[in-house]
């Protein structure tokens, strides 16, 4: 037995329903999707108390009982809501048989088309079953982003809200991910396309970089600061850096090449107070020469770059790191 009985919490109010006028549950067991959703919607407004400018043509109007009994389905909804917006009665078919999980819900789908909302009732009509989470899906995501291929590829509010701030973080640094462009990739998408498949592909695109923290025209240590140029280094040291992008893209590392022979990673120190020199990456992460290591660090010594001081105990940490080969890059 489901909770709240056969139906769920529209159980007792049919129960009440088919004590006034017999044969209510009967007809809202056997009745098509449709008029059956109907009811639990008109079932709805009434549990939520919801003030709907309800009018009545009739001189004589029935009672909601004899409404449910032996109208149709948009008879029904007239008798809760008044004003039936136009798409209400389709959307409603596609919940299937069983009513949503809290009644709620159902306010929720004539909020939407009485908001105006074009974008978000048409990710609902191509989405096929509508489900509790969908509805949950729709309201958390952003309205430029609610499309049937979010709809589906998002499983709960929360992570819609963290899809939100993700491409507002994209359009910080992609100048040319604007909303339409956005909105048309989502639009776009294949079966087997992914959400953070999307995200990426505008990331690799990023051109509103930080600034980085080694200068332009040293023949030694040339910074790698466009995505173009972290995607050829990665290739060419063959270790993970296609996969720091956003963490370079947001400023939490830097990264610069040393002669052609090593890559130098930077992080930003506290409060903005610069950059600090974190590690040098070799082909494979494979461990670097301490000589390679030596003229990195006399190189960074000369641009003003601090580094971690083995005498002030940081020998065992840095010996570690350089032994492992950086094993978080592999």
């Amino acid at each position: 037995m489901r909770e709240g009985g056969l139906l769920g919490w529209a159980t007792n109010a049919l129960v009440k329903l088919d004590d006034e006028a017999p044969g209510v549950i009967a007809r809202a067991l056997t009745a098509a999707p449709a008029r059956r959703q109907a009811i639990f919607a008109a079932l709805a407004a009434r549990e939520e108390k919801a003030d709907f400018n309800k009018a009545h043509d009739d001189l004589f109007p029935s009672s909601f009982a004899e409404v449910v009994r032996h109208r149709r389905a948009n008879d029904i909804l007239r008798h809760s809501f008044g004003e039936v917006p136009d798409g209400l009665l389709g959307l409603l078919t596609q919940i299937g048989d069983r009513p949503l999980p809290r009644a709620k819900d159902y306010l929720a789908l004539y909020d939407l088309l009485t908001s105006d909302d074009m974008r978000g009732a048409e990710a609902l009509r191509a989405s096929g079953r509508i489900t509790c989470r969908k509805l949950e899906v729709l309201l958390a995501l952003d309205p430029r982003w609610r499309h049937a291929h979010t709809l589906d590829r998002i499983d709960s509010g929360a992570e819609a809200m963290t899809f939100n701030r993700a491409v507002t973080f994209i359009q910080s640094v992609n100048s040319k991910a604007s909303d339409e462009v956005v909105a048309e990739a989502i639009a776009r998408m294949g079966p087997t396309s992914s959400l953070p498949r999307l995200l990426d592909r505008l990331l690799r695109r990023a051109d509103r970089l930080p600034p980085h923290p080694v200068p332009e025209g040293d023949n030694e240590l040339r910074p790698v600061a466009s995505m173009r140029d972290l995607l050829e280094a990665g290739r060419k040291y063959r270790n993970c850096l296609a996969h720091r992008l956003a963490d370079i893209a947001a400023g939490k590392i830097a990264i610069a090449e040393f002669r052609g022979e090593c890559l130098v990673e930077f992080r930003p120190l506290t409060q903005g107070a610069g950059w600090l020199l974190r590690d040098v990456h070799i082909e494979r992460n494979r461990p670097v020469p301490l000589l390679v290591i030596g003229q990195v660090e006399a190189k960074c010594d000369a641009l003003g770059i601090p580094r971690i001081d083995e005498a002030s105990g940081g020998d065992g940490w840095t010996s570690y790191r350089r032994f492992t080969g950086e094993l978080e890059w592999n």
